[in-house]
């Protein structure tokens, strides 16, 4: 978001001010920042962009093999995640080529942005299969493992697309600075609630981390799964905490970045560096990470994943709940018409004795 909100944002002021100018695009498309329709503030580096092309290709190849290894089918997740980040620096590393290509820039800005929302989504599903792994009653606070996934997915999904609307505003063209901010505010409303529920969730982690910590001195913890381990329990747990320690520092730096405004004098929107050094570094980070101390290494066994329902049996499942419903309804009213029967019998014995 920061090349295209600062191009419009620029466009926009050099326009109402009519200093604007219309030079012919140089080598890559290069434009001057004075220019109407600058998109980038910089001279993009092409070798940059190729070599996060190459990091995260690689650590999306690694996580493939890694599912098909440890055969777990939620990695899907964070697949998602390092696909969007190689998909951005594929249209980065073509931007730098044509550096006058609004369509480069929006592709970009909206895939590295939302990118880091998958590996988010991934923590929360890993969080819920070490509740319904190692604790005993299989809940944590009162609330089930599968429905914690479920929580905190649809937290995600809500600030995905509030994060969502907010970029895509942003990259809009021949719209007022008015509409460019709002679209920068939105998304900082979406960031910020993304920090919230990482903090809500950080704590969470805690929670089971000392959970698990006081089961095991009390003997509680199931042997034969820990001995199952491929590294010790608590090496996901640290690697937890610093893919969500990346995360916050990615969130804080996009706060602070737009907090400054989108005019062409605030620094972080005129260096190619802060992007690279404060947000794809600290993604790429937490992606190796989550490779070294893979779930599945902790994850094992059959009782590791939640019980998979076929469809034959989630048909037969709402059945029965269908049924049951119909049962409690008919019994509700039978104790209703057997209520009403006791009142009338009541009233006339009342009535009869009256008259005696």
């Amino acid at each position: 978001m920061s090349a295209t909100t600062t191009s419009i944002t620029t466009t926009a002021m050099a326009s109402s001010t009519q200093t604007c100018t219309n030079p012919k695009p140089g080598k890559n498309g290069y434009l001057p920042p004075e220019a109407c329709d600058v998109i980038l503030l910089y001279v993009p580096s092409l070798a940059a962009a190729v070599l996060f092309c190459v990091l995260y290709g690689l650590t999306l190849i690694s996580h493939g093999v890694q599912a098909y290894i440890f055969k777990k089918r939620y990695t899907w997740v964070v697949m998602m995640g390092a696909t969007w980040e190689l998909l951005a620096f594929i249209f980065r590393a073509l931007l730098t080529q044509q550096q006058n290509n609004s369509g480069y820039d929006t592709s970009y800005t909206i895939l590295f942005l939302l990118a880091p929302l998958w590996i988010n989504a991934f923590l929360y599903m890993t969080l819920g299969r070490l509740i319904y792994f190692f604790i005993p009653d299989q809940k944590l606070a009162g609330i089930t493992a599968k429905r914690y996934g479920r929580i905190f997915i649809w937290l995600d999904i809500i600030a995905f697309l509030v994060q969502l609307a907010g970029a895509f505003i942003t990259t809009e063209t021949g719209v007022p600075t008015s509409t460019i901010m709002m679209g920068v505010h939105i998304y900082m409303g979406g960031i910020g609630l993304q920090e919230f529920f990482v903090l809500i969730f950080t704590g969470l982690t805690i929670y089971l981390h000392r959970t698990m910590i006081h089961l095991e001195w009390e003997g509680r913890l199931d042997q034969e799964r820990l001995n199952q381990t491929a590294v010790p329990w608590r090496w996901m747990f640290y690697t937890m905490y610093t893919v969500l320690g990346m995360i916050s520092i990615r969130i804080i730096f996009r706060l602070a970045q737009y907090a400054q405004g989108t005019s062409p004098s605030n620094p972080v929107l005129t260096h190619e560096a802060y992007d690279y050094v404060f947000d794809a570094v600290p993604m790429f980070v937490a992606l190796v990470g989550l490779n070294i101390v893979h779930p599945g290494l902790v994850l094992v066994g059959p009782d590791s994943e939640f019980p998979r329902v076929s469809r034959q049996e989630k048909k037969q499942i709402k059945k029965e709940k269908k049924a049951a419903k119909a049962e409690r309804k008919a019994a509700k009213k039978e104790a209703k018409r057997k209520t009403q029967g006791s009142d009338s019998y009541e009233f006339l014995v009342v009535q009869e004795e009256g008259r005696v």
